[in-house]
């Protein structure tokens, strides 16, 4: 992310290797190597600024996207799932080049063409797909990914304000975005490096205080849509990938009702669905869990819901399961694990390997 290696590679990794075998506490004589480099660790917004895909953050921010699950905005599929030419990965431009050329961005313009280039208006999509869209406006196309997959803007972190998706918008639209991905690199950053700290049994208020962490998540509804203002059942596939990440690692806490920033949207959308019942909110998600899981993981969670101002809230404490927690899904049965503060599906040999170091 920092470039350390790039210059001076030899003795820099020499010294770092050095350093691993030596100290009882390396990571942390590591971290202040770097900061002693580069004066900080964590990223910034202003970092992104001007910065192209030539600039390691590009590769950092690739991973990022990996890490939170994205995928294809026209197929569906995870990124880096290689089925020939057609599914490598392009950086496309969320604002097409030549539309932002037309409306005023000089090509000519050193300044401008960085703009133009910068990470903040760069996705990871499959060659395909990124002819398909071509030169098409963003607030065109964007509102057609968002209604097909939900969550695959946000997992390619995409301001979600169709205002800010119109070409005269563009360098809000840098500027939010730029937001989105620093905060959301270092907070997986810190999932890496940080202990989590218990969270079973915490009031919510702590809680949402602690942020998203490997051991914490916060998922805005069930199943009510916030955008389309209407159910939407895909969603609670994602309450229970996370339910199963947490179940297949070291256990943990997912709050609902939460956004992943900390804004307390409570249950009442989730609710009406049900005739404004908390028991049979309880009752659907312990249905989802046995239908989808298995009726065997009941002794592995606990579902208590507190009040946030004048909000309810669903925390759901979680306890690491004894055998591998499997999840139907609609593209087939799948494998999830924590990674950072996110969650992350594991395949074939990965999954193989997990399982055999979980084991030991």
């Amino acid at each position: 992310m920092w470039s350390r290696y790039t210059s001076q590679t030899d003795q820099r990794l020499e010294a770092d290797v050095s350093l691993i075998a030596r100290e009882t506490e390396p990571w942390d004589a590591m971290r202040s190597n770097i900061v002693d480099q580069r004066g900080r660790i964590e990223v910034k917004a202003s970092d992104f600024e001007g910065r192209t895909a030539q600039n390691p953050l590009y590769r950092a921010t690739f991973i990022l996207a990996k890490a939170h699950q994205a995928v294809d905005w026209f197929n569906g599929l995870p990124l880096g799932q290689t089925q020939g030419n057609a599914y490598a990965i392009h950086s496309h431009h969320i604002f097409p080049q030549s539309l932002l050329y037309q409306d005023g961005w000089d090509a000519e313009n050193h300044v401008h063409r960085q703009a133009v280039n910068e990470i903040a208006n760069r996705a990871f999509l499959t060659a395909t797909t990124n002819i398909e869209i071509s030169n098409t406006e963003p607030a065109e196309y964007l509102p057609m990914v968002r209604d097909k997959f939900p969550g695959a803007l946000v997992s390619q972190f995409i301001p979600i304000d169709p205002e800010l998706w119109k070409l005269d918008r563009y360098s809000d639209f840098l500027e939010a975005r730029r937001d989105m991905i620093a905060r959301k690199l270092n907070e997986f950053m810190d999932g890496l490096i940080t202990e989590p700290e218990a969270t079973h049994h915490r009031p919510i208020a702590e809680l949402i205080g602690l942020g998203e962490s490997y051991a914490l998540e916060f998922k805005s509804t069930l199943q009510w849509d916030v955008v389309h203002g209407q159910q939407n059942n895909a969603l609670r596939q994602s309450v229970l990938k996370s339910i199963a990440a947490f179940m297949n690692s070291e256990g943990g806490t997912l709050v609902i009702g939460v956004e992943d920033d900390g804004n307390v949207l409570g249950l009442d959308r989730d609710l009406k669905l049900i005739k404004g019942s908390l028991d049979r909110f309880e009752q659907l998600l312990v249905s989802l869990i046995s239908d989808k899981m298995g009726v065997g993981y009941a002794h592995f969670f606990k579902i208590r819901f507190e009040p946030v101002d004048d909000k309810q809230v669903c925390v759901v404490d979680l306890e690491p399961a004894r055998d591998p927690v499997f999840v139907q899904t609609d593209k087939g049965t799948q494998f999830f694990v924590r990674v950072g503060n996110t969650t992350r599906s594991l395949d074939g040999e990965e999954q193989h390997d997990y399982l055999e170091a979980r084991a030991n």
